[in-house]
């Protein structure tokens, strides 16, 4: 199959809309995970591939080996060796992805690890780091990819709020409370108990409500995702998530948590990681429109946007073998079914996202409603808190 042409049995004129919808809306993805998922390296020369490979040996199974494997294809992009990169984000039609500010305090050699990947961004004129929605508008307009930093807290966020502070200074905009397990914010979703905010966690929203950061929520527990929404003043976000509804998973939300983001004026971003939209193995991109089309109609089109969050960008097999003994440490279990080889058919690297848009076509939406789901929610929940 063709990128971007899953068989949604559109007649010629509902082809030719979808394609003029997807060159000239703005596309916001609240999660992307790069652009070329395990496709992408099927596209350079086996020597270079060799190369980096043994990069990744040489790093061991761990952290650092996960980073060099997953920014490669950037790295061949900034010396100038191979252009395919940046082809695929224009065939893609992605206007803002995702780039990861840590909000950490001392030395964390993880941590300080992307920052300096997000500093080698830099070196792409055709990338952008962004905080305000004029400048992801801009970057439309210009050509160009915008990318906004944000952080999920695989590490606890630290008890002085100056760490919150320094993060936001270099970029973040949008910080989620709790990754999957309980901690001194709240409780994440695969925790055993379930609870809200913490008193800390309430200053970390009104600190993050402060500053113009936005207040995400999508791997907290179900308590810590309603007081959120409650001790908030302004928009909350789930910007990767799905409907429990549909998939009753932890990583999902269910429809009291959906009805409280969205009576924040916040919007949800839906994910397209194969095993939290659906028990049946190799989904297609026919679930991931089932879960917009069940959110829409639960809380109203204009609180529905992407955070696709799937599939990272490493060689076939190689998220396997360097996830296998972190998994658990971030707060995943067996009952999860993470399976780092999955994925959804017709969503197989970022240039299906064509597919979205096609299969949104199919289903009646709107221009309007396309183009807000698209990315137009999304870009006015971000003026509304960064600027």
């Amino acid at each position: 199959m063709q990128p971007g042409q899953y068989p949604f049995g559109l007649s010629d004129s509902e082809e030719a809309r979808a394609l003029k919808l997807h060159r000239q809306s703005i596309i916001f993805d609240w999660m992307s995970t790069d652009i070329g998922g395990p496709n992408i390296f099927s596209s350079y020369p086996k020597g270079m591939l060799a190369e980096m490979r043994q990069e990744v040996a040489k790093a061991g199974a761990g952290f650092s080996a996960f980073c060099i494997a997953s920014f490669w294809p950037y790295e061949m992009a900034i010396s100038g060796r191979s252009d395919v990169l940046r082809d695929w984000f224009v065939q893609s039609g992605l206007t803002c992805g995702t780039y990861i500010m840590p909000v950490y305090e001392g030395n964390d050699p993880d941590c300080e690890i992307y920052e300096k990947m997000a500093q080698r961004y830099d070196a792409l004129p055709w990338l952008r780091r962004v905080t305000t929605a004029s400048e992801i508008r801009q970057a439309k307009q210009d050509g160009a990819v915008a990318l906004y930093g944000h952080w999920q807290p695989t590490v606890p966020i630290p008890r002085k709020l100056s760490a919150i502070d320094r993060a936001y200074g270099q970029g973040l905009r949008s910080l989620m409370l709790t990754y999957n397990r309980m901690d001194n914010v709240g409780v994440g979703c695969t925790e055993r108990v379930d609870a809200g905010l913490s008193m800390f966690g309430v200053e970390v929203v009104r600190h993050c409500e402060a500053l113009g950061l936005i207040v995400d929520v999508s791997h907290c527990g179900h308590e810590t995702t309603l007081d959120a929404c409650r001790v908030a003043k302004r928009p909350v976000n789930a910007n990767h998530t799905c409907a429990k509804a549909l998939s009753p998973v932890a990583r999902a939300k269910s429809d009291d948590a959906l009805k409280a983001i969205a009576d924040t004026g916040g919007v949800i971003g839906v994910l397209v990681v194969p095993f939290f939209i659906s028990s049946t193995p190799t989904p297609t991109i026919e679930i991931v429109l089932e879960h917009i089309d069940y959110i829409a109609n639960l809380v109203g089109w204009r609180h529905v946007s992407l955070g696709t969050d799937w599939p990272y960008q490493l060689p076939p097999g190689m998220m396997a073998a360097l996830m296998k003994d972190s998994l658990a440490e971030i707060g995943f279990r067996p009952e999860d079914r993470v399976d780092t080889d999955d994925h959804v058919v017709g969503f197989e690297d970022y240039r299906d996202l064509a597919n979205i848009s096609r299969g949104l076509v199919k289903r009646g939406y709107s221009d309007e409603q396309i183009r807000g789901i698209l990315g137009e929610n999304a870009l006015r929940v971000f003026a509304d808190i960064c600027g």
